[in-house]
């Protein structure tokens, strides 16, 4: 079987929801073809380390998926919330059956593929928020950031959702750089951001036109190199929000860089 078909069966195992038959499948071609750079490379996009809860003291963050489905559209019908978080998210389906087909799709996709990965934050009483790295590129190492919580929220938890999400992007992404982006009102979201160490880098007039009214919106971007002077300026933040500094072991991976 070459590399081309066990990818279409991949893909059809995937859209089940049969992940671990998937590896499984990518086992048997690995053992017949160890060399063969195209399987490597998908048995890298299917190690489970993409879809493994990262844990804090506090917060859980779970790929979001369709379970999600009913917390994804309390959030979406909440203006304040969606003003903070993202104002530019694209409206979801009508039915409840469609939206879970969707949220599916998505936690199955390959971050290769779909070049983004969103997870739903959980705190003791449930999920509480959504923390994501959207428009990854593995060519420059680089993804933009986002994340929001809900207002009743620990205050701890936003910063330590952000850094077990700042360290996966540093670990098993291999990422060097994120950019995140603001709305100029939102002056506590880059208030947390600036702790957990995000530097403000600019101010994008007019960058945004807003859906519906056709106004024009101005962004602030921020931005955070993952290399070492950033870990070990954060260390004793990491330290107190997670208990230990843990970026080059949030998650085991296999060592490749290629996606």
């Amino acid at each position: 079987m070459n590399s081309a078909s066990v990818a279409a069966e991949l893909a059809t195992l995937r859209a089940r929801g049969r992940l671990d038959e998937a590896r499984a499948v990518l086992g048997g071609a690995l053992r017949e073809q160890p060399q063969d750079e195209a399987l490597r490379r998908l048995a890298w996009q299917h190690a489970p380390v993409w879809w493994q809860p990262l844990a804090g003291p506090r917060a859980r963050l779970e790929r979001r998926g369709p379970d999600d489905a009913a917390f994804v559209r309390r959030c979406w019908a909440d203006g304040d919330f969606m003003a903070r978080f993202n104002r530019l998210a694209a409206p979801l389906p009508a039915g409840d059956d469609a939206l879970r087909a969707l949220l599916a799709g998505e936690q199955r996709a390959l971050i290769a593929d779909s070049r983004a990965i969103h997870w739903t934050i959980h705190d003791a009483a449930g999920p509480a928020g959504f923390v994501s790295l959207v428009d990854i590129s593995f060519s420059h190492r680089r993804a933009e950031f986002l994340i929001g919580v809900l207002p009743q929220a620990s205050r701890w938890l936003a910063p330590e959702a952000a850094h077990l999400a700042i360290g996966f992007a540093a670990g098993p992404l291999k990422l060097e750089r994120l950019s995140a982006h603001f709305y100029p009102q939102n002056v506590e979201a880059q208030r947390i951001a600036q702790k957990f160490g995000f530097e403000r880098e600019g101010l994008l007039r007019g960058y945004l036109r807003l859906p519906g009214s056709g106004e024009r919106c101005d962004l602030v971007i921020a931005g955070l190199l993952l290399d070492d002077a950033y870990f070990a300026r954060s260390a004793r933040q990491r330290e107190r929000l997670l208990g230990r500094d843990s970026h080059r072991d949030a998650a085991r991976d296999d060592g490749r860089d290629d996606a």
